[in-house]
């Protein structure tokens, strides 16, 4: 069951493969060791403390996108931070809100440390067999019109509305 699935502690879907990096790293090299590890993001440390993440969409977006060369700009300069993170007890529900809230794709598990990740992809990775629709995973209480994004106050005033305005039923 779906619900289930959501109370489960987020310990059991932390990948606990991590590569981390020092921020003076150039983009160039940080890409590479992301390569040469198999990783989509990867976490930023300095003075021996970690202070964010930085992901392949922040390379593509703040980087390539912008302009800049990769093998001047650091990590430092597009690391994201402070790091957000998720205690390994907390259920999977808290961190699919934490990554909607914050419009992230993973976060960092700890247990005193890092101990791993956990990603959107990994959660929807393991909902093989049950019967359920991405949409169905966003915790929120209001109800919105796929069409026009117009807020209604539950399923049945969102269907009415499609059937009236989108349909012209």
């Amino acid at each position: 069951m779906v619900l289930e699935l959501l109370n489960e502690p987020v310990s059991k879907f932390t990948n606990p493969k991590m590569t981390t990096v020092e921020s003076n790293l150039t983009i160039q090299d940080a890409a590479q060791a992301m390569a040469e590890s198999k990783v989509d993001s990867i976490l930023v440390f300095e003075n021996n403390k970690i202070t964010g993440i930085v992901t392949e969409k922040d390379i593509l977006y703040d980087v390539v996108a912008k302009g800049l060369d990769p093998t001047k700009t650091t990590l430092k300069q597009i690391t994201k931070s402070p790091l957000i993170t998720i205690p390994k007890t907390s259920p999977v529900r808290a961190a699919l809100e934490i990554m909607r809230k914050h419009d992230i794709r993973r976060l960092v598990v700890m247990d005193k440390r890092p101990i791993g990740l956990i990603t959107q992809k990994m959660v929807c990775g393991n909902l093989e067999g049950h019967d359920l629709l991405l949409p169905e995973l966003e915790i929120t209480d209001k109800t919105y019109c796929p069409y026009c994004s117009k807020q209604f106050k539950d399923t049945k005033s969102v269907c009415n509305h499609i059937d009236k305005d989108h349909i012209n039923k």
